[in-house]
């Protein structure tokens, strides 16, 4: 899916919730179901969330929205201590992801 429909759905280690570490994507607007300890945001939208907005990111949206995908996949690995290749399983279902990442990544564009 696209980066601008794919929804980033995980739940913190440090969360004391029996899912803790899960990760997912979800199409945004599907529907999909919350789960307890859930935290979730749209795949761009890492920057904005972190106060940097539209009007201050210089560049074109798909410069800036992969960028925002890498900085979320940062703070779910660092922060909230989700395992990076669970991480990175889960976005590979986001098609920018697949086809930023090396390309001798297993799974890559």
């Amino acid at each position: 899916m696209k980066i601008t429909e794919a929804d980033v759905v995980w739940v913190p280690v440090t969360s004391g919730q029996r899912n803790a570490g899960d990760i997912r994507v979800e199409r945004h607007m599907s529907g999909w179901k919350r789960t307890p300890g859930d935290r979730w945001i749209r795949a761009d939208a890492a920057l904005t969330t972190n106060g940097l907005s539209p009007a201050k990111m210089t560049g074109d949206l798909p410069t800036n929205a992969v960028f925002s995908l890498f900085v979320l996949f940062n703070t779910v690995v660092v922060r909230d201590g989700i395992d990076p290749l669970s991480a990175h399983k889960a976005m590979l279902a986001i098609d920018e992801y697949r086809q930023t990442i090396s390309p001798d990544t297993p799974s890559a564009s």
